[in-house]
């Protein structure tokens, strides 16, 4: 045996008895009996992959070094990496201390999973430098290696009857698998959990159990109205430019400027001026530069020559109206724009309760310096919610789930496709594009309070009050047409 070879056995047995000695032993005997904290489906994915590896390391220490062991290694690395790495995922973003489990160092216990399959990465490589060119010679029958088997081997028999305790008693034999929040060790089998609620299940979205259809702007089913009464007809109907040849998703008004922003669902953002009937400029924005935007859903003009657009993932881009920017100061942002408008910032708006919700009604309220956004209502969600955010640093300030006044439970049993977003003041302007009608929603409780039935064609988009009407797009037979009522 040469002595890089012999070096590589020493190694691998040492390292062998550290991971069964130190994170899993630790983790079953310490954190385990004593602690009382018991592993969820993740951690068991993860000790299991840990104990892969030492005895990997053991068959390395006995029998030589081969291919296919190192192989084993590499697998077993990445997959751990893998699995430590959704299981740090999950509460990655949590606040200060927050988390599952006990902390070492100020960092709970699955994210130093993530550091040990890292280690095992980088020692095999290291290692394998160190070897040369070459495999060691395959060992066979009693060697010199007999010393460095038999403590690490005994290591890891201790360790692993330990495994087998709590994972039987603990979580159950097979078919029985992890839970996610399990609770304390105990041998009282009044206190022991045995669940099969998390063997995999498979779907065609990666996202698995938080998937949510993408919001669809071509069809909306219809929802029945909230409120009673004789619909209500436009006392006016406006073409809009024929150059917006896609559907109009968002739009709003700037009185100072006398002037329009429209979005559409193509990413296209158009500036009009009063009329409706002339574009001043327009962008064509890259939703896959930097930080992808998806369809954009509305627009809020925050002064003058300024405005924020966002799509329905809750990405926005700041944009800004100046005769000096051209399409070639903005080419990494747009795929097209005419002179006078401009990008000057991109980002993301955080939510809480609309984590896992689309949104595709959005506006600005200039009264309290804040953008609003309404989530689309989807498989994984029971209510609409409104968040709010700060102008000053595009931060979460606020965020209630929708109320009605009268039947909460009427409400929840028939929630509406929310379009569109007006904010005057202490009262919202909704646009329920899948009930045909005009909600109007106290800011303050979060209740919907009153409402309008209009006629419109189906699956109107976008809506804004200018003075003592509300201005609503559609998109019928190709034209979009902004139709105005007077309430």
């Amino acid at each position: 045996m040469n002595s890089r070879t012999e070096l590589f056995n020493k190694l691998a047995s040492f390292a062998s008895m550290v991971i069964m000695a130190l994170p899993v032993g630790i983790a079953c005997y310490v954190f385990g009996f004593i602690m009382k904290d018991n592993p969820c489906a993740f951690c068991w994915q993860e000790r299991s992959a840990m104990v892969l590896v030492a005895l990997t390391a053991i068959y390395i220490v006995r029998y030589g070094i081969k291919p296919k062991y190192i192989a084993a290694l590499v697998f077993l690395g990445i997959y751990g990496a893998y699995m430590a790495s959704v299981h740090t995922g999950f509460n990655f973003a949590s606040d200060i201390g927050q988390g599952f489990s006990v902390k070492i160092m100020g960092a709970h216990t699955y994210s130093w999973a993530l550091l040990v399959f890292l280690v095992v990465l980088v020692v095999v490589a290291v290692l394998l430098l160190m070897l040369g060119d070459k495999f060691g010679t395959p060992q066979t029958g009693r060697r010199a290696n007999e010393a460095l088997v038999k403590p690490a081997a005994y290591v890891f028999l201790a360790v692993i009857a330990g495994n087998i305790v709590q994972a039987f008693t603990q979580t159950g034999p097979a078919p029985f698998v992890g839970q996610d929040s399990p609770g304390r060790v105990s041998f009282n089998p009044k206190y022991m959990s045995w669940e099969l609620d998390h063997w995999p299940s498979y779907a065609p979205d990666a996202r698995g159990p938080y998937a949510v259809s993408d919001p669809d702007y071509d069809t909306v089913a219809a929802t029945q109205p909230l409120f009673s009464g004789k619909a209500v007809s436009a006392s006016d109907i406006i073409p809009l430019p024929a150059e917006i040849s896609s559907r109009v998703t968002g739009i709003d008004y700037q009185p100072k400027a006398k002037l329009y922003a429209v979005t559409t669902e193509d990413m296209w953002v158009y500036i009009l001026d009063a009329s409706l009937t002339k574009v001043m400029t327009k962008a064509h924005i890259d939703g896959m530069y930097m930080l992808h935007i998806s369809p954009l859903v509305g627009v809020g003009f925050t002064s003058p020559s300024e405005l924020v657009v966002m799509g329905d993932n809750k990405a926005f881009a700041k944009l800004t109206l100046d005769k000096g920017q051209t399409w070639e100061l903005n080419y990494r942002r747009f795929n097209e724009s005419t002179d006078g408008i401009g990008e000057s910032e991109r980002g993301q708006f955080a939510t809480v309760r609309a984590k896992y919700s689309y949104s595709i009604a959005f506006g600005y309220d200039k009264a309290a310096a804040q953008f609003v956004s309404i989530t689309a209502k989807n498989e994984q969600t029971e209510n609409l919610v409104a968040s709010r955010f700060a102008v000053d640093d595009m931060m979460l300030s606020q965020e209630q789930p929708l109320g009605f006044d009268g039947s909460q439970q009427r409400w929840l049993n028939n929630l509406p496709m929310i379009s569109g977003i007006s904010i005057d003041n202490d009262r919202s302007y909704l646009l329920s594009n899948s009930g045909a009608e005009i909600l109007v929603l106290n800011n303050k409780s979060g209740v919907i309070e009153s409402g309008m039935n209009i006629k419109v064609p189906a699956n109107p988009h976008g809506l804004v009050k200018v003075d003592n009407k509300i201005n609503l797009v559609s998109f019928d037979n190709g034209v979009n047409k902004l139709f105005q009522y007077e309430i």
